[in-house]
């Protein structure tokens, strides 16, 4: 990790992205118990929720509750506490959902509520999230859980963060550098390993599908690794017997059952790879470089590509090609090589923005306004956009991080 890859993390201005994750038994002789409601599932009855607290300091404000469906939150209900802080919110619902209570969108607390609890909520306005406690309700008593964990594990990783952006360049850099990142990679590890126990333990829980979807920040999931897709399936399974008609459980499992298939498209191509079947999955770019020469993404001789599309006259594309520097650098004596696509007005601003910002790599472009045939090739929506290629193997990853893509990398080139 380097410090400007660094740097531009504390700013909050990285691309986001995912990773393989995005980024979340019951007997059928049960079925007459769960109706009954001796366990709560959605058999069809309603049940009230009943929400009340007392916020300090939060005299006048509006609080609002959310819903939190698949799609997003959803506004229900707001209310001002009085003069002492305490309010009231009441709603009704069938089987486990999630909700937010806030004060703004940076400043929330998350519930999970099922039918027919009264939840009670202590918390101070200027910080919901760090001083709530929760009474009343076993899966938000769990969230909070997982909550205060991920908050302490910010806290040991920010100083650190913190210490590599301030190194000075010189003797003994790289070997201080090295010992703080060897202190991030075990917060991070002790945090995975909670989230896993975690997991395990609350598997009837819609608490687990929070702990499966946790992000260090925009661009790390805490659950990243490929073999992670396990806990998506088990999880999955576990839930859709006990809350089939939860829209939260049903994407998980849409989700668990994506994430399996690409990685069995995945292994199936690199079993290929190994075997020498050359299997090409991945369209062609052949045009004008920057000495108008015409450059085909085939002909690039490198093991991994990065076929990056972007423009000189959008920020965000020059910001990850600033990033994608110290990368490019670090790898591409290892078989790693950058094909930029940009979509440009005119060619002489085009070679006049690669010299200013001193990119290495090479470089195409599609000038004008016609219908930029690449980009349709690839079926860009947007930019920036990436894909990752294998020379051998097709397309394995696509808009990965600065971050994402030099961890992936790391694996598979060093």
């Amino acid at each position: 990790m380097t410090k400007t890859e660094l740097k531009q993390k504390r700013a909050g201005n990285k691309q986001l992205s995912r990773k393989i994750l995005k980024p979340v038994l019951v007997p059928a002789a049960t079925a007459l118990l769960l109706c009954l409601g001796l366990i709560m599932s959605s058999c069809g009855d309603t049940s009230r929720v009943r929400i009340t607290g007392n916020i300090e300091e939060g005299a006048g404000k509006m609080l609002w509750l959310d819903k939190l469906e698949v799609t997003g939150p959803v506004p229900i209900d707001s209310v001002k506490p009085g003069n002492n802080g305490k309010f009231t919110f009441r709603t009704s619902i069938s089987i486990p959902s999630f909700y937010r209570i806030r004060i703004a969108d940076n400043n929330f607390i998350t519930l999970l509520a099922e039918p027919g609890e009264r939840i009670n909520i202590e918390a101070v306005a200027s910080n919901l999230p760090g001083t709530y406690t929760v009474e009343g309700s076993e899966g938000s008593e769990l969230l909070k859980k997982l909550n205060d964990r991920l908050i302490a594990t910010k806290r040991q990783i920010d100083p650190l963060l913190k210490d590599i952006i301030e190194l000075e360049e010189g003797p003994g850099f790289e070997e201080e550098e090295a010992k703080i990142n060897e202190e991030l990679e075990e917060i991070i590890r002790e945090q995975r390993n909670f989230s896993i126990a975690f997991i395990l333990d609350n598997m009837e829980s819609l608490a687990a599908i929070t702990a499966l979807y946790q992000q260090l920040d925009d661009d790390t999931y805490v659950l990243h690794q490929t073999r992670d897709i396990q806990y998506l399936k088990i999880v999955a399974e576990s839930l859709m017997k006990l809350y089939p008609s939860s829209p939260h459980v049903r994407a998980l499992a849409a989700d668990a059952e994506n994430q399996e298939r690409a990685y069995e498209a995945y292994r199936f191509a690199a079993m290929a790879e190994q075997s020498g079947n050359v299997v090409t999955t991945y369209p062609d770019i052949n045009m004008p470089g920057t000495d108008g020469e015409n450059v085909s993404l085939y002909s690039l001789p490198e093991k991994y590509k990065l076929v990056f599309f972007g423009s000189s006259l959008n920020q965000a594309s020059v910001q990850f090609a600033h990033d994608l520097i110290p990368v490019y650098n670090a790898f591409r004596q290892r078989g790693f090589q950058v094909y930029q696509v940009s979509v440009e007005r005119d060619r002489e601003e085009w070679l006049r923005s690669i010299e200013f910002s001193e990119l290495p790599w090479v470089h195409v472009a599609e000038l004008g306004e016609g219908s930029f045939s690449a980009a349709q090739a690839y079926n860009v929506q947007q930019i920036p956009a990436n894909y990752l290629i294998n020379r051998d193997v097709g397309i394995v990853a696509r808009n990965l991080s600065v971050p994402e893509l030099r961890r992936r990398l790391a694996r598979v080139l060093d």
